[in-house]
């Protein structure tokens, strides 16, 4: 069994309902009776998803989720009428909340996304430990591995890419890969500045992906991209996107070297094939 805390897998989803059978008693404020069908809703799906979390870990196996399919499907079929719910409260579309309720609804709406990127990262993880992937070696324009990059980093201060270039490999899962490094930035540099680097060698292109942030101690090279590692205690997700996204980089023939130093930053390197 992978070393992992169950916790932040199943936390954040007893947080949710906690929060919903709050709402549901008006202790935030009145609400109308859509509100509360709402709130029902997102309880009961809720309770689904840490029904379906639990058999994954103390029946399945997180190493074996990929090996069915029905997991994804259910997770799915859970997963996005609660996002759809919480999107439509927040739009206002069932009636006006007010300050406090709106909190809880944003709060409520972050952590369904990371509870779905973690469930996404599972799945990944297993498909890698079965070797079920089947990357592609397309050519495709490498300026959206730095769109995603921003999608996520959208506070953060980014240098532009350069003239287009065609990279080489699985456009899918580069682009999980580099949000993956985007994420990591995002939870656990503590700044709001990143250097964002691309050098075009005409038959390759490299990213250097730099923090001025916290930083970590770091054994040695590989350390950081081991299976659920991470730089300290509590930080948030599993320790699977830099994992992740260096078997997503080197599947499509590409290379990731990370350097990090205590309260001085983060540098992360990215190189990968182009057309000439």
């Amino acid at each position: 069994m992978p070393n992992i805390t169950y916790s932040k897998l199943l936390d954040p989803v007893s947080d949710i309902i906690s929060l919903m059978e709050s709402m549901m008693r008006g202790e935030f404020g009145a609400t109308s009776g859509d509100q509360r069908e709402c709130f029902k809703r997102i309880h009961a799906y809720c309770w689904g998803l840490h029904t379906l979390v639990m058999d994954v870990i103390t029946s399945l196996g997180i190493e074996h989720t990929a090996t069915r399919p029905a997991v994804r499907e259910r997770f799915n079929a859970l997963n996005d009428p609660v996002k759809l719910t919480l999107g439509n409260l927040a739009a206002g579309f069932d009636g006006a909340l007010n300050d406090e309720q709106r909190d809880i609804v944003d709060y409520a709406i972050d952590t369904v996304r990371s509870i779905e990127q973690m469930m996404t990262n599972i799945w990944h993880y297993s498909l890698l430990q079965h070797n079920m992937l089947e990357p592609a070696s397309d050519e495709f324009d490498g300026a959206v591995l730095m769109q995603r990059m921003k999608s996520i980093l959208e506070n953060m201060k980014l240098e532009e890419p350069p003239p287009r270039f065609l990279v080489i490999g699985d456009e899918t899962l580069l682009t999980h890969a580099f949000a993956e490094l985007a994420q990591n930035v995002r939870r656990h540099s503590g700044v709001n500045t990143v250097s964002i680097i691309t050098q075009d060698f005409g038959y390759r292109v490299d990213f250097k992906i730099l923090d001025r942030g916290k930083g970590f101690r770091l054994p040695d090279k590989e350390t950081a991209f081991l299976p659920f590692w991470q730089s300290g205690a509590g930080n948030p997700g599993l320790g699977l996107g830099l994992h992740l996204a260096k078997a997503f980089i080197e599947c499509s023939g590409g290379k990731i070297a990370i350097n990090s130093v205590p309260r001085r930053g983060t540098l992360l390197k990215v190189s990968l094939d182009t057309v000439p």
